[in-house]
């Protein structure tokens, strides 16, 4: 008796182990390709891109900022001039911004607005 109960222990200590073992993967806040409202039918520059770019790209593309070297995000036309570049380095590559990825939602929207050819 002691050496079933000692055994349902351990495969109860075991389950509660890997159970703890998966990784995290909590439910977006918005439905994939949707962000207050825009959708990929709906995104432009003025709704959506315009935001993303000056909270995640403007503080190192933007005046003075390191990343200015390479690029310099100055509005519509510095982004819409540098379309393949930013797919390449966003979308493909996923090395910007280098202060953690877009969310699958970002993502998502800009490339959809990149592939609806950028509009305003």
């Amino acid at each position: 008796m002691k050496r079933l109960i000692k055994s349902a222990l351990w495969v109860a200590l075991v389950a509660a182990c890997l159970a703890g073992c998966g990784k995290d993967d909590p439910t977006p806040e918005t439905p994939p390709g949707k962000e207050d409202g825009v959708t990929v039918e709906n995104v432009t520059y003025k709704n959506f891109v315009g935001g993303l770019f000056e909270s995640r790209c403007a503080k190192c593309h933007a005046g003075s900022g390191p990343g200015t070297v390479k690029w310099v995000f100055s509005g519509y036309e510095s982004v819409r001039d540098n379309l393949s570049r930013i797919n390449d380095m966003v979308i493909v590559r996923k090395l910007m911004p280098q202060d953690g990825s877009l969310t699958n939602n970002q993502l998502t929207l800009l490339k959809a607005w990149i592939e609806k050819d950028a509009p305003q």
